[in-house]
């Protein structure tokens, strides 16, 4: 049997509802993210230019700062006790994508899947422990 390219593409990143943090609005923006990580993923494995891929990587990059913006919102709104460390770690995950961007823009294209990988794994830990956290917090702190 012949294999496709398509058959060479393995998904990093899938929505599953065991990263529900129970709240709709997050949980809609996370498979927005899951997609959007997942799509520069395949972009790389099927070859896209460095055009390409500057383009879908700060499409990402974009999304992943207004999700975070819009949480970080919501933890002030609610007074969330666990804010400060939840925005480390946001800051942390800005810090090392600004990083990758350098490496990326000075040509270095090996480090794309690194970070991807890394982006990946981020994410799924993030919305399992941490975001999953506030989303409990939500859920007993509701004012609707």
């Amino acid at each position: 049997m012949k294999e496709s390219k398509d058959d060479l593409n393995v998904t990093l990143l899938e929505w599953e509802p065991k990263y529900s943090v129970q709240n709709a609005e997050i949980d809609r923006q996370h498979q927005a993210w899951f997609a959007l990580i997942s799509g520069v993923h395949k972009a790389f494995l099927n070859g896209a230019g460095k055009r390409i891929l500057r383009t879908v990587l700060a499409e990402t990059t974009q999304y992943t700062f207004r999700h975070f913006a819009h949480e970080e919102e919501l933890m002030y709104e609610i007074d969330s006790p666990d804010r400060q460390q939840h925005i480390l770690e946001h800051q942390q995950l800005a810090k090392r994508a600004r990083e990758f961007a350098d490496r990326f823009e000075s040509g270095q294209n090996a480090t794309t899947l690194e970070y991807l990988v890394f982006l990946a794994d981020w994410v799924k830990d993030h919305t399992m422990t941490t975001d999953r956290e506030l989303g409990q917090y939500l859920l007993m702190h509701s004012t609707d």
